[in-house]
């Protein structure tokens, strides 16, 4: 029966895989956490992004009602004064009795 020859790498693996099992290796441990502290980063980044997002949106239609509505009310005293010039202009021309 054939049997491989013991070189050295069979025992060198062997405590290899017990020192794992004994051990964790931080350094995944790190990484993983590193990835999740960057994973919520970018969350919280892209959350942010989209917060501002709508505020801008808000506020550009905010200014432009606000726009809308100064309009409105320029053109609104416009229409007072002359209603009131008419006014006066039926006052002076009204015949007197």
């Amino acid at each position: 029966m054939w049997a491989p020859a013991n070189n050295g790498w069979s025992h060198a693996m062997a405590s290899q895989s017990s020192d794992s099992k004994r051990k964790p290796r931080q350094s995944v441990s790190y990484s993983t956490n590193d990835a999740l502290k960057a994973d919520y980063r970018e969350i919280r980044r892209l959350d942010l992004k989209k917060r501002l997002g709508v505020l801008l949106y808000r506020r550009e239609r905010m200014e432009r009602e606000l726009e809308a509505i100064k309009a409105s009310l320029s053109t609104l005293e416009d229409q007072m004064q002359r209603n009131v010039a008419y006014e006066q202009l039926s006052i002076c021309d009204k015949p007197s009795p």
